[in-house]
């Protein structure tokens, strides 16, 4: 493989990630709000894991490529250790942050099952995965201060698009994750909505 084939697949991997991971990232949004069916919130659960393990795939090939091409200056030390790589050290280290946060999810994300054993537990998971949002953020800017194309139009349509996707899936989770009654919660009766005592005094 070439100088310039690395770089290519080192490039296309990182957008690539970026794709993938913005689309984990807005089905983790939408799977969490209660308005869906059980089934729907299955489907797109095993989705969101499936593009999350893509991503982390596409990460590893975008940081191997980008070593093994001498001609990006960037060592496995700069790549892996924040700030230490000679080209754009602040812009690569924006991403060496955002792939270990992106590991920790995940790692987290396989202990699912025992820390939502609780209601604690499943409150701490819950708290800690908001981490991903930060995560995609990080990823983004790193795009933007680090890509060699960023300044092409369809790079930036697609940076855009994947903005506009995430906004839109976050503020459809703050209005809606509500709406509806947790899963095994009691639904008031209209008598007992006009009269809230109506209920404690049965």
């Amino acid at each position: 493989m070439s100088a310039n084939d690395l770089w290519f697949t080192a490039r296309g991997a990182g957008l690539s990630a970026l794709v993938v991971l913005t689309l984990a990232t807005v089905l983790g949004a939408w799977g969490s709000m209660r308005t869906a069916s059980a089934s729907a919130r299955v489907i797109t659960q095993y989705t969101h894991r499936t593009a999350a393990i893509l991503g982390l795939g596409l990460i590893v090939v975008h940081v191997s490529t980008l070593v093994l091409d001498v001609k990006s200056h960037i060592t496995l030390a700069g790549a892996l250790v924040p700030f230490a790589a000679h080209y754009r050290p602040s812009a690569v280290a924006l991403g060496s942050i955002s792939m270990y946060a992106f590991l920790l999810l995940a790692a987290l994300g396989a202990a699912r099952g025992r820390l939502a054993g609780s209601r604690r537990g499943a409150a701490t998971w819950r708290g800690i995965h908001l981490l991903t949002y930060a995560a995609w953020l990080t990823a983004v800017v790193h795009g933007l201060l680090a890509g060699t194309d960023r300044s092409q139009v369809w790079v930036v349509l697609l940076t855009i698009v994947c903005i506009g996707a995430v906004l839109i899936a976050t503020l459809a989770r703050a209005l809606g994750i509500d709406n509806e009654p947790p899963r095994g919660a009691r639904v008031a009766t209209p008598t007992e909505r006009q009269h809230p005592t109506s209920r404690t005094r049965r």
